[in-house]
């Protein structure tokens, strides 16, 4: 059986790296037409499974015959020819945010009360359902905000001890690290450390990382996932 991953202008993608260390047989669709490959994958009796990157996550629901929450990263393909879609993104964050906890003895607090979120794409609901169950504060920043939501613009970071930022990094956005306090700051991106060496210069910023771990964990959670039987 091989694997897939579905996405739009993910040429800095590594997932395809990552899965074929393991063994396995990965295809890439960078595509503008997430329907048409989805009917393509579907009629493929060799892909048992695929995953979904930006700008997709909440868009490929519509294609799906069962869905667990309102995001989702990956699509297994059952027997019958149904695809069963779910997120590993929130798990995996949460593991990767764990292990950081664990491993720094001066982190102040056993979990960021105040957190933000840059962004509100497709991996934003269950990065926000995570944290919300810990922390007292959980704001999103958006360029386009929402209901609820702020603009980019009046994000302050020295206000929160957890800055996850999830807006592409093709964007450019800048950040300014003036926190006063202990903070961690993560990164989704992996293919730009430009914001994730400026918090480092921060002398109050405890861990800065970028989102490779993350990806690795939530691959692993996928392929496991593929290859249990129903």
């Amino acid at each position: 059986m091989k694997y897939a991953l579905i996405g739009h202008n993910i040429e800095y993608s590594k997932s395809k790296e990552w899965f074929e260390s393991q063994g396995v047989e990965y295809e890439v669709f960078d595509t503008d037409d997430l329907k048409g490959t989805i009917e393509k994958i579907k009629a493929d009796p060799e892909i048992g499974g695929f995953n979904v990157t930006t700008p997709y996550k909440q868009e490929v629901i519509q294609y799906l015959d069962f869905v667990e929450g309102d995001s989702v990263n990956c699509v297994k393909k059952l027997s019958d020819g149904s695809l069963w879609g779910k997120s590993f993104d929130g798990s995996a964050f949460c593991l990767e945010l764990s292990r950081l906890l664990d491993s720094h003895d001066d982190w102040e607090l056993t979990f960021p009360n105040k957190c933000a979120i840059l962004g509100n794409g497709g991996v934003v609901p269950v990065i926000y359902k995570e944290l919300a169950e810990s922390a007292e504060v959980v704001d999103i920043f958006a360029r386009n905000p929402k209901d609820k939501e702020y603009p980019l613009t009046e994000f302050n970071a020295k206000r929160y001890s957890l800055i996850v930022n999830t807006i592409p990094f093709k964007a450019n956005i800048d950040i300014n690290f003036n926190n006063k306090s202990k903070f961690i700051y993560f990164d989704l991106n992996y293919a730009d450390d430009r914001l994730v060496k400026k918090a480092e210069r921060n002398r109050n910023c405890s861990w800065s990382v970028n989102g490779l771990d993350m990806l690795e964990t939530q691959a692993r959670f996928a392929l496991n996932w593929w290859r249990e039987d129903i």
